[in-house]
């Protein structure tokens, strides 16, 4: 799966770090395709889940400091990502396959931007659009 620009929600350092999530996923791909040593995917997992808990935590302080009303139910939406990923992690230790774990967070990224992240985007543009930077011009 590869970004593509229709993913962007107009908050450049959110898309940006969405940008890595892909590239992440991407990499654990590549590895999966290579067959790569189970350490090594391993690594990749581990780098896209602290990536994924920095961008989660990110993006719930941006929403406390907006005051976003649906900030609580976005924290508990992530707090689930969190322990999924930590599910998958011991999964993974465990044998689990990788593809199942790429699968989930491509399933999930694609509804939480596309969905929940798009929901915060129109209160800032209502109530803050100089955050969404050039595109809010």
């Amino acid at each position: 799966m590869q970004w593509k620009n229709s993913f962007a929600i107009g908050i450049d350092t959110i898309d940006a770090q969405h940008k890595k999530i892909f590239e992440r996923l991407l990499a654990i791909e590549n590895s999966i395709a290579k067959r790569d040593p189970w350490h090594v995917l391993r690594f990749l997992v581990e780098q896209l889940a602290e990536y994924m808990r920095f961008h989660l935590a990110v993006e719930e302080a941006m929403l406390e400091i907006v005051r976003f009303p649906g900030r609580k139910a976005h924290a508990e939406a992530h707090a689930g990502i969190v322990e999924q990923i930590a599910e998958l992690e011991r999964g993974l230790k465990e044998n689990t396959t990788a593809d199942s774990l790429v699968r989930f967070f491509e399933s999930w990224f694609l509804r939480h931007v596309l969905d929940a992240d798009r929901d915060y985007v129109a209160y800032i543009r209502e109530e803050m659009p100089a955050l969404l930077g050039r595109q809010s011009a």
